[in-house]
Parts: structure tokens; C-alpha cells; sequence
């Protein structure tokens, strides 16, 4: 049975054309990416502007406040996003609710994730699982068989 649990290595062993053929996928979606981070930012800042010469209190102004407030939450979500997937977050959703709601962002608006982590460790894969026992357990496997597994339980087994 082959091992698809790590792309870097799925990606390692495959032919050269598949590997060209990806790259050259994903290669032109970043590129889609930092097209459409550069237009938004052109947007956001062309608001800002607008913002500033909108006369203090009026309705304009408070309309194009909100928008660029909006904005930036939608940034801050998607960098979270990005981040939170290349931290090994398994439910990055859910991850950014909790973040929001514990106020999980340092000044800049950098998510904690080593906090995050901390809290909700079930949001995450474990890392460097020593063992093949079990996520956590740093014991060895008795067995692969099971039937031999639950005879030494047995033989071990004080209360017999």
C-alpha cells in the first residue's frame, strides 16, 4: 500500500513529466494569487483614500470605513488560512474562529499558532510520531498481528 500521507514525498516519487506538469500547475495558481493580492491591495488602498477626502461623519465615509474594515478582516482571514495549512491545521476554520474569539494575533496581525497549538491540540497533526503504537504513545508496536497482541495482554494480565 502506498503512503500518500506526505505530498513532498508522494511528489518526490513520481515521474519527471508528472512533476513538471504539476509545478507548472501550481506555478501559474500562485501566480493567479499574487495578481489578485496585488488588485485587492490597489483597492484597499485607493479606499483609504477615498476615505480621507469623504467628509468627516457622513454617510460615505462611514460606508467606506466599513469596507475597508471588511478588507482587512478577509486578508487577515486568508493569511491565517494559507498559514494555518502550512502549519499542518486540520480544520482551519475552525482554527481562525478560535483565534479570533481568543484574540490569537500578535500586533501585526501574525497569527500565534504555537499558542493555538497549545489550546486546541486536536486542530493539528502530531508531529514526529517516534512509533507506529499509536499518535502519542512513544511506545513500539507489540505485534502487528492482533491475536498474538491480545494473548500477551492476556498473559500479562494479573487478574486471571
Amino acid at each position: 500500500m502506498k503512503d500518500y500521507s506526505n505530498y513532498e514525498k508522494w511528489f518526490e516519487a513520481q515521474p519527471q513529466e508528472v512533476k513538471d506538469l504539476l509545478t507548472e500547475r501550481f506555478t501559474a495558481l500562485e501566480n493567479t494569487v499574487k495578481a489578485t493580492r496585488q488588485e485587492r491591495d490597489s483597492l484597499s488602498t485607493e479606499l483609504r483614500e477615498l476615505g480621507k477626502k469623504a467628509e468627516k461623519g457622513s454617510e460615505l465615509e462611514l460606508k467606506l470605513s466599513e469596507i475597508t474594515s471588511r478588507m482587512t478582516q478577509a486578508e487577515k482571514k486568508a493569511t491565517f488560512l494559507e498559514k494555518a495549512h502550512k502549519e499542518g491545521c486540520l480544520r482551519p476554520s475552525a482554527a481562525y474562529a478560535i483565534a479570533s474569539a481568543e484574540n490569537m494575533f500578535d500586533d501585526q496581525g501574525e497569527p500565534d499558532f504555537k499558542k493555538l497549538r497549545e489550546t486546541t491540540p486536536e486542530l493539528f497533526r502530531v508531529r514526529d510520531t517516534k512509533t507506529n503504537a499509536g499518535s502519542g504513545t512513544r511506545q513500539a508496536a507489540i505485534t502487528s498481528d492482533p491475536t498474538e497482541a491480545l494473548r500477551e495482554a492476556a498473559r500479562n494480565n494479573p487478574r486471571r
